[in-house]
């Protein structure tokens, strides 16, 4: 029969998800449970003068007004997630509830308890809040400047990290250069907006001493252990679980002020106590992402060769936070050159902290900010040397037979054919035909432009010292006497459907079929330690720890039924169901019969020499990754480098800065694929959110720190009817470093639409002579443009 591995497998929460019976944080419901809301900051820089709650108190139904000075005196801080050890990140002083001072508008100042939410709210809004304003820093570039505001005054300054990746001599490959190119980018501000916000649901338990903690999150060991040092509550008398999540796209990475606060609630009023965020809350304290500005200059040779690259990244992360979120800049400037093999590089970083919303993960994680960068470098190659877009980026790549490939700032890439990828994406977009195409419609009055893009990605994320962010994880995989198999692992889903993945995975290798396996995530009580979802790890860590159980269940399976068949284990073959002699398929026991051996007579002739039980926890951890610099010459926090070559068509109307994306496609190499099917849907959902942050998405913030765009009414989500029909069709080059050659796909497709939509408008455009340098691709900052060369009509 067909293996399981490799083929099209609807995912197995489908069913639930779409009849509407999943559980979510806010369906959970619990005896004399209550509820919480937050009061928020309305300024963005200030000292609290003081906060006159006794009105809020007095209302009827109210349990419990809790501020920032109270909770600080109760909790410990939070704990800061840095970028692991080796990277000396500044840090704040962060408690659930803002003391002394607010840093952002929408920071969390009170909280209040009641019986139900609209008197919650209801109190929240007669809370008094005191505050001394004073002067935000908004603008991250003014912020480097000797004569602005600290966000933190404790720091001297506004940087909360600088580095630098040289290599090469760049200064003499400029001095040498046959062409020198430069210009500057800005990448706006916006966010991933899952159609769940966050939510939690907390349950202390005074007698026992024990806190349950329901959490719309990813990650819910990492929380366990965050709550356990916050709270002081020993670590195993915390359990968190993570229902259904309605999208998290690595949003809900803790650590949020509200999930240690919602714990401390229920711990002061002795009751079940749960807050569902509001979409205007969401959008003003759920982590935002991307906003930065680069300034590049390249050397390149006329055959289009680049030689060297110098990039100034200056960031804007936002107020310091306990949430990882800037590390995406970091993880910009440690992907460049991407693809390319330039020898002579020179990145400097700066991440800014500012008066705004924190950074959090959002799909892409900086590699979009690096993926858009080259892009308009090769583009920008290619026309100062008049050589070909896609000519320009098959003379740049690394070539295949030099993986693994070491990366100049310490990367070590593991696999990758990109001009195979970028090849077949030409032919599959018809590439050499479309000047011609483009003519036919220029001349009935239409303008359509080509561009092309290109990913690299690197995922499963694992930094030194971290308790959030490993290169590794967990799964037990159980098989009843009835040899129905169990697999729980610490890999959680945000409905990403790694769980279909990992039990393809289990069946094809313990030779049952897939309904047969079950897949338990997201309780810290049942599944084994692991560190959920986050970097497109699922089903490279999580399926690699599933794959090591399995085998170790499936070569005990394969001795005791040698033993019954009086074979060699070796000569045993393991399909759907059957242990058979190989070439001999009359020949063979049942799994289940087998499965029955090992319990029912585990003292007999076929099982004695085993140990009894068919269970098995095993622990993947991934070889590519280097932490001690000092003997092994590098620091690569992300083992595996999935890539995509992606190329859009689109129809620029020049009267109104419209752009319509008629066409859509890809090549995507994400190592070896399980499912196709779920995959392509992340590919999918990734793209969407790519095309939807290039010409849609934007968080806007006025000089006062007050972010404009609080609802989806402001803030512009593209629906079906706005998105082409994708085109992907995928590329395998394993991974050396996973056993199945797995490399994550869940955030592929995100970086690609950003500087291939670029490129698609200034080709349409190109009579005009426009050029873009900053997203997001408007219509009215098109119109602008066009008619800045003259060519917008009335």
């Amino acid at each position: 029969m067909k293996p399981l591995v490799g083929t099209q497998v609807p995912s197995i929460t489908s069913r639930k998800l779409v009849a509407g019976a999943g559980t979510y944080v806010a369906d959970v419901k619990l005896d004399r449970m209550t509820h919480a809301a937050i009061v928020r900051s309305p300024i963005a820089a200030g000292r609290i003068r003081g906060i006159e709650t006794s009105e809020a108190e007095s209302l009827r139904g109210v349990l419990l007004v809790l501020t920032g000075e109270e909770i600080a005196g109760q909790l410990a801080p939070l704990d800061v997630e840095a970028m692991g050890a080796g990277v000396d990140a500044k840090r704040a002083v962060v408690y659930p509830l803002a003391h002394g001072r607010v840093r952002f508008a929408g920071e969390a100042v009170a909280a209040v308890v009641a019986e139900d939410p609209y008197t919650a709210k209801h109190a929240a809004s007669l809370i008094d809040v005191d505050y001394e304003e004073s002067d935000p820093v908004v603008d991250a570039r003014r912020a480097l400047e000797a004569d602005t505001a600290w966000v933190e005054p404790e720091w001297g300054d506004n940087v909360l990290y600088h580095t630098r990746f040289e290599a090469g001599d760049v200064d003499g490959v400029f001095a040498r250069a046959e062409h020198t190119l430069e210009g500057e980018l800005t990448h706006h501000r916006y966010t991933g907006a899952a159609l769940e916000p966050r939510a939690y649901l907390a349950d202390y338990d005074g007698h026992r001493g024990e806190l349950t903690f329901w959490a719309s999150t990813q990650n819910p060991h990492p929380l366990r252990t965050l709550l356990s040092a916050t709270l002081g509550l020993p670590e195993n008398r915390v359990r968190v679980v993570q229902p259904n999540v309605g999208g998290a796209f690595g949003l809900k990475i803790p650590y949020f002020q509200e999930e240690p606060l919602v714990a401390q609630l229920s711990r002061l009023v002795g009751r079940p106590v749960r807050w569902v965020a509001e979409r205007q809350e969401d959008l003003l304290a759920g982590g935002h992402a991307r906003e930065g500005h680069f300034r590049w200059s390249a050397a390149a040779e006329a055959d289009g060769r680049v030689t060297g690259l110098r990039v100034r990244y200056v960031a804007d992360v936002g107020a310091p936070s306990a949430l990882a979120g800037w590390g995406m800049s970091f993880v910009t400037a440690f992907a460049i050159p991407t693809a390319y093999k330039i020898a002579n590089t020179d990145v400097e970083l700066f991440a800014v902290a500012t008066n705004k919303c924190p950074w959090n993960a959002y799909r892409g994680y900086g590699k979009e900010s690096s993926a858009f960068l080259m892009d308009r470098v090769m583009d920008a190659v290619a026309r100062a040397t008049g050589i070909d877009r896609a000519e320009v980026r098959l003379r740049n790549f690394i070539p295949p037979d030099e993986f693994p490939y070491p990366q100049n700032s310490g990367a070590m890439i593991d696999s990758g054919d990109y001009p195979k990828a970028l090849r077949r994406l030409l032919e599959l977009v018809d590439y050499e035909n479309f000047p011609a195409l483009q003519t036919a419609a220029r001349a009935e009055g239409r303008f359509l432009g080509i561009g092309l893009g290109q990913e690299l990605t690197p995922e499963g994320c694992g930094l030194a010292g971290s308790q959030m962010f490993g290169a590794y994880d967990g799964a037990t995989v159980r098989i009843s006497p009835s040899a129905e198999v169990t697999v729980l692992t610490g890999i959680t889903s945000p409905g990403s459907g790694n769980e279909t993945a990992i039990a393809q995975i289990t069946a094809d290798t313990l030779g049952v079929d897939l309904d047969q396996v079950r897949v338990v995530q997201g309780d810290t009580d049942s599944c084994p330690y692991g560190l959920g979802n986050y970097s497109s790890r699922g089903v490279m860590m999580g399926g690699s720890a599933a794959f090591l159980a399995a085998t170790e269940l499936r070569e005990k399976l394969l001795r005791v039924a040698g033993r019954m068949l009086e074979v060699d284990a070796e000569d045993l073959v393991v399909e759907r169901g059957r242990i058979a002699l190989k070439g001999m398929a009359s020949r063979f026991l049942s799994v289940k019969d087998v499965v029955s051996e090992v319990y029912r007579d585990c003292h007999g002739a076929a099982a004695s020499e085993e140990e009894p039980g068919l269970e098995s926890t095993r622990y993947f951890r991934h070889g590519n990754i280097y932490h001690q610099p000092e003997t092994q010459g590098r620091y690569n926090a992300y083992p595996a480098w999935p890539n995509q070559s992606v190329a859009c068509i689109v129809e620029v109307d020049p009267a109104n800065g419209m752009v319509q994306v008629l066409r859509y496609c890809g090549v995507h190499d994400s190592g070896v694929v399980i499912n196709p099917l779920t995959a392509e849907a992340n590919v999918h959902g990734a793209t969407a959110q790519g095309i939807g942050g290039a010409l849609y998405e934007q968080l806007v913030y006025d000089e006062a720190g007050q972010l404009l765009t609080t609802t989806f009414m402001d803030y512009t989500l593209p629906t079906a009817v706005e998105l082409p029909k994708y085109e992907i069709v995928h590329q395998e080059t394993p991974s050396p470093f996973s056993p199945l050659g797995t490399k994550g796909v869940g955030e592929s497709g995100v970086s690609g639409p950003l500087g291939a939509l670029c490129g698609a408008i200034e080709n349409a455009l190109a009579e005009f002579d426009v050029r873009i340098d900053a997203l997001p691709l408007t219509p009215e900052k098109l119109w602008t443009a066009i008619a800045d060369a003259g060519g917008a009509k009335p």
